[in-house]
């Protein structure tokens, strides 16, 4: 069944990556493609908002009703944005996946570097205490090292996403943001355990997936 999900999740990807790239590289502003990816942005997006509305509401103590009541007045309230800006949504599709690559390698840098600010604990550091309950200073101070090296990675994309949408075609813009982001962050899991193996060569290392499930089975500590 693990396979089987892995698969699923590796073709929502390609399907999700492809269209998107499609979608840009159409100039026709109305042809489908660029209406399907639209939705692909917007429907999550719409449907997380949604949720917060409703969790900030929980949070202040709101009865049950008036949670729902918030959370579908919330969705009725953006649908009719969706509805009435539909045109100018499609005609500016390049901003609105700029703004959605940008404003999520931007909260994953955050993520990793807020670690880094003093009486912190790295997030890496974190999660391989979940593994080795143990640890040397030496292999201590790589996790710090491979954190600052994840924030780095995701500030890079930031730059480097603006540098390319204001200097080449959206195109090559959407086959850096689009097609090549997650073999970037794969090729990052590689180098960096390359890099694990050849620094700490006697203290046995977590594998990719090992580190992988150490995250979602802490994602509560982290």
């Amino acid at each position: 069944m693990s396979v089987v999900k892995t698969l699923l999740v590796i073709a929502c990807i390609i399907i999700y990556v492809s269209l998107s790239h499609v979608a840009l590289a159409v100039q026709d502003a109305h042809r489908i493609w660029r209406q399907l990816a639209m939705l692909m942005l917007l429907l999550p997006m719409s449907s997380i908002a949604c949720w917060a509305a409703v969790n900030v509401l929980k949070q202040a103590g709101v009865a049950v009703i008036w949670r729902l009541l918030g959370g579908i007045s919330m969705a009725a309230a953006l649908l009719s944005a969706i509805v009435f800006f539909w045109p100018v949504l499609l005609a500016r599709l390049d901003l609105i996946y700029l703004t959605e690559h940008i404003a999520a390698n931007t909260m994953l840098c955050w993520f990793f570097a807020h670690t880094l600010f003093a009486g912190r604990t790295p997030i890496i550091t974190t999660l391989a205490r979940t593994i080795h309950a143990e640890m040397p200073y030496n292999v201590e101070r790589y996790t710090r090292t491979v954190t600052q090296a994840w924030a780095l990675f995701f500030a890079l994309q930031v730059v480097l996403s603006l540098v390319i949408f204001n200097t080449a075609s959206i195109a090559a813009w959407s086959l850096f943001a689009n097609v090549l982001n997650w073999p970037l962050v794969v090729l990052m899991f590689i180098v960096e355990y390359g890099c694990r193996k050849r620094v700490n060569r006697d203290f046995p290392h977590a594998t990719i997936k090992q580190s992988i499930d150490a995250y979602f089975n802490n994602s509560r500590k982290v």
